[in-house]
């Protein structure tokens, strides 16, 4: 992925309150798996560190202040897997890391990230370093994931941005001379970022709860720093955190915890004695269609996504699901009668609940 060296984190005084572990480095071009578990490590040290802030302006779909929290426990769970994962093909490291964190991701954030994850990975198989030209594949292959995923999708949100980095990255991939060249990636990651985070400051005016609260949607903040520890790693240089200064929200302190206004009493109410339900099945394509259609109807923000690609013999894959309901009893039930249920969790969207 690139040539790693050492140098000054940048932002020093935001570092010193959260100390910060320094994934190691090494001289000299670095593939393969040593590259994929730098950007991993890179994510998370940059994830952690800001953890509270974008816990703080989780405002959307529902403001349970745990973006950041589950968008860590995706990256650590791929982190996980990557240092069991053998070889340099960064297709099948990635795959490993992306179905890892799928089958125990949690939240809106933290499962479409492992979504992300997995699909970024396919066009990535048989690679061990990665290209301008082989970077805009799989930017495109993770927003097909991602929006096929959710069934309503909408801008505003992770997806947003990372559809502003594939944009970019396919520009720099049709403009590039010498496509295969390391230059010419390393070029390409600073426009690529930087493109996100302009997606990231239009977030605050796609949708009404973020312009309410006067903050930038905290799952495409996360994205930022995923891509940024991506850059990073190319560029074998540290993440460089002023690139999130200034953006809406960053400046709120410990306390002053963001809540949109909402609609109506009854809108608060539904919140109230709603759960976030996240569920394992196995099924088979069409089995997950129909599971779909009776989940838009139970609940909202549903996610499903197949956790890997080789189907049983009998023709079923294992499936992460993720719905808001109000109505828990009934949705797990829709789920158990679709396929064989492996595992299921529910949180309520009350603030900080924890899985049960």
């Amino acid at each position: 992925m690139g040539t790693f060296r050492r140098e000054g984190r940048g932002n020093a005084a935001e570092r010193s309150a959260t100390p910060v572990r320094t994934a190691g480095t090494s001289r000299g071009k670095v593939r393969g798996a040593a590259a994929a578990r730098r950007w991993f490590a890179l994510a998370e040290d940059t994830v952690q560190t800001h953890r509270p802030r974008l816990d703080r302006i989780n405002v959307y779909p529902v403001a349970d202040s745990d973006t950041g929290a589950n968008m860590l426990a995706t990256i650590r769970s791929s982190r996980a897997a990557l240092d069991h994962a053998p070889g340099d093909d960064l297709g099948k490291l990635l795959s490993a890391a992306g179905e890892q964190a799928m089958g125990s991701a949690y939240g809106n954030s933290g499962t479409l990230l492992a979504v992300l994850i997995s699909g970024f990975a396919e066009p990535l198989q048989g690679h061990d370093r990665l290209t301008v030209t082989v970077l805009s594949r799989g930017l495109q292959r993770a927003s097909l994931r991602g929006w096929s995923a959710l069934s309503n999708p909408v801008n505003g949100t992770m997806l947003s941005v990372l559809d502003a980095a594939r944009d970019e990255a396919a520009r720099c991939a049709a403009a590039a001379e010498e496509p295969e060249s390391r230059a010419v990636l390393e070029a390409a990651m600073a426009p690529v970022v930087q493109a996100a985070r302009a997606a990231v400051v239009r977030t605050e005016r796609q949708l009404d709860e973020l312009s309410r609260a006067g903050v930038v949607d905290s799952g495409g903040l996360g994205l930022l720093m995923v891509l940024a520890a991506l850059a990073a790693t190319v560029r074998g240089s540290e993440v460089d955190h002023s690139i999130f200064d200034g953006l809406a929200g960053w400046e709120r302190q410990e306390g002053q915890e963001t809540r949109p206004a909402s609609s109506s009493p009854d809108e608060a109410a539904e919140l109230k004695g709603g759960v976030e339900l996240m569920c394992t099945v196995r099924l088979d394509p069409l089995g997950a269609a129909s599971l779909r259609h009776r989940l838009d109807e139970l609940g909202e923000s549903v996610i499903i996504t197949p956790i890997g690609a080789d189907p049983a013999p009998d023709g079923t894959l294992r499936w992460r699901i993720h719905v808001h309901t109000a109505a828990p009893e009934a949705t797990l039930s829709a789920v158990q009668q679709a396929g064989s249920l492996e595992s299921s969790t529910s949180t309520p969207l009350t603030g900080h609940g924890t899985h049960s």
